[in-house]
């Protein structure tokens, strides 16, 4: 790496030659002050006054840069890094806070939270660099040269500010990742007509802020904050009143006592829509906190927003969630509450059952042919069903000798049953169920009802143990696991009432059910072990902003349970699934019917497939 060095009056040549041959190629900024300065009048056109910051900084490493008017307070000292000289350095952070002073304006600091502030600051970084890029394109390489390294923390909120800044820095290139990330990447381009306006740094910066308090990323989560580029400096000249600041965390304690109330709401855009939005911690019975969010119109409800987990309670489970862009679990993130289901007639079931008597004895002819299978021979015995020719043959030897025989010379069938199959029926209870059939005329609900009707007909015919339970979800915090019968319960009259008791509503976190059914799967004793999924559609939420969040999930939640031993199959009713099923449970483990009348009839066999091979 080259060494940019100049001696200049007021330093010893001799020390400086000793920084160079030591590695430390370290730059002054007395040494460069003048070249700088040239440099930004060649630029700008503009005489800035650069001077160094004040001694009070912890370390010169640290320090950052700032600007105060058209003074632009730069580090004494700058070592040069591995792959970038000190004055390149020096370089970008001048001309960083000299685009700040020609294209930026103060705004209002009052109300805003530090996390609203950071993402302000971070597009107004964002917007007045691509400005100064778009007249000196070279620019963005000296930029972009100077960012940091990725995060090595697991926790979310460094990586997605990271990703965020890295991705604005060349907002045009094709950008693929975080839900979020395209958003704030799509957002920044749909106002490169009005780039020049720095209201659009507050819209952005705001919005985005509002979409990370949808997710419950805290700003200090786990002590880490963001690692920002150093050559960018500390923006107090953006914000009319800088005071001290509580943490998020700090001020959310504070504001948790029962007679505080807020006194401002900050007005945001989210998605066409007006809100007046507050992150308020509150308390409410049992420990619960939440935040309070109030649609501005005259009309407007107050809502209650879950942060963590309710406390735990006998029916509620916590299960973790896989974040497929950050690469790791977040634990604790969903609740599962499981309960039965309700109960309704069985009117409808008998009279399924009535309508379905020829395939229901077919199906008996499938279950004693699989019985059959199961027969085995006992060999030398006293009575039985046959003669056993080999026992038979040694019988007359041992006589024709003189021998006195023994009398075991039948043989005898027995079924054999050390092999069972143990298997879970999860149902998807998403809104999307109550959809009719248009070639039946009933809805997709009333379809996987009957053929968890001949399922289970089938199951018991057979001795396998088998569960059935619904889920659907309202959010991470409403994960609902409805139970219809349980591994050791029969599937009588009572199990049928549960069954047409299903009512469809929601949408469809499939992951934590797939966690839920798993860990109910592996309690339980047997060779064999299958969790089979029933759903038609995607996986989606109310609080997932990217499509592909909780497919990966879904899919990290599968092979976790394959790693336990359990075979999951999914059948799924949405013609246009192939794509995103393969993703999630893979190859030849899955099937998807494009006519969904024939549920009942191809769960069944699915069934008896998987029966045979046990």
């Amino acid at each position: 790496m080259s060494v940019e060095f100049m001696s200049v009056r007021g330093h010893e040549p001799a020390v400086a030659e000793a920084c160079v041959r030591d590695g430390c190629a370290a730059v002054l900024l007395d040494d460069v002050r003048y070249r700088l300065q040239l440099y930004l009048i060649a630029l700008w056109g503009r005489d800035f006054a650069i001077e160094p910051l004040s001694d009070d900084a912890t370390s010169p490493l640290t320090q950052r840069p700032c600007l105060r008017g058209d003074t632009i307070h730069l580090p004494s000292r700058i070592e040069a890094g591995e792959e970038v000289s000190a004055m390149a350095h020096y370089r970008a952070a001048a001309v960083h806070a000299a685009a700040h002073a020609i294209y930026s304006h103060a705004f209002d600091a009052q109300d805003l939270k530090p996390r609203q502030r950071l993402l302000v600051e971070l597009i107004e970084d964002a917007r007045v660099e691509y400005l100064a890029i778009q007249r000196f394109p070279r620019l963005r390489y000296l930029w972009a040269s100077l960012l940091p390294p990725k995060p090595s923390t697991a926790m979310p909120f460094p990586a997605l500010i990271w990703q965020l800044s890295k991705a604005l820095l060349a907002p045009e290139a094709a950008y693929r990742g975080d839900f979020w990330i395209d958003k704030g990447v799509g957002l920044f381009l749909e106002r490169r007509a009005c780039m020049e306006d720095p209201t659009i740094s507050r819209e952005i910066g705001l919005r985005l802020a509002h979409d990370l308090g949808q997710m419950r990323l805290a700003m200090d989560e786990g002590g880490t904050l963001p690692l920002l580029a150093s050559y960018r400096d500390d923006n107090r000249h953006l914000w009319l009143q800088v005071r001290e600041t509580l943490s998020e965390d700090a001020q959310n304690a504070a504001e948790c006592m029962p007679a505080s109330r807020p006194e401002a709401f900050l007005e945001e855009a989210t998605e066409g829509r007006r809100l007046a939005f507050s992150e308020i911690a509150l308390t409410g019975e049992g420990g619960d906190v939440g935040y309070r969010v109030e649609v501005t119109s005259d009309d407007a409800s107050l809502s209650f927003y879950q942060s963590t987990a309710p406390c735990p309670e006998p029916n509620r489970m916590r299960y973790p969630e896989w974040f497929e862009d950050l690469g790791f679990e977040r634990q604790n993130w969903c609740t599962v509450r499981e309960q039965s289901a309700p109960t309704s007639d069985t009117v409808e079931a008998e009279r399924a059952l009535g309508e379905r008597q020829v395939l229901l004895r077919r199906l008996r002819n499938v279950i004693g042919a699989l019985r059959m299978r199961r027969i085995v021979r006992l060999r030398a015995q006293e009575s039985g069903d046959d003669l056993d020719l080999d026992a038979a043959i040694r019988v007359l030897a041992e006589w024709r000798t003189g021998r006195v025989p023994d009398a075991y010379v039948y043989q005898r069938r027995r079924i054999q049953n050390d092999s069972s199959l143990n298997t879970s029926l999860l149902l998807d209870l998403s809104e999307s169920v109550n959809t009719p059939v248009s070639a039946v005329g009933r809805r997709v609900l009333d379809l996987a009802r009957e053929a968890v009707l001949l399922l289970g007909q089938t199951v018991d015919g057979l001795g396998h143990p088998l569960a059935v339970a619904g889920f659907r979800s309202n959010g991470r915090h409403e994960i609902d696991y409805l139970r219809v019968k349980g591994f050791d319960e029969d599937f009588d009259a009572e199990a049928r009432g549960r069954l047409y008791g299903l009512t469809g509503g929601g949408s469809t976190r499939m992951g934590a059910a797939i966690r839920h059914a798993t860990a109910s799967l592996a309690a339980e004793t047997g060779s064999h072990r299958l969790l089979l999924v029933v759903t038609d559609g995607v996986p989606a939420d109310i609080d997932v902003f990217n499509p592909d969040h909780l497919v990966s999930d879904a899919r990290h939640a599968v092979m976790q349970a394959r790693r336990q031993g359990v075979q999951v199959f999914c059948v799924s009713l949405d013609p246009r699934a192939d794509v995103y099923v393969s993703r999630i449970f893979g190859l030849a483990h899955y099937l998807v019917l494009d006519q969904v009348e024939y549920l009942p009839e191809r769960l069944t066999r699915l069934f008896l497939k998987f029966a045979s091979t046990a």
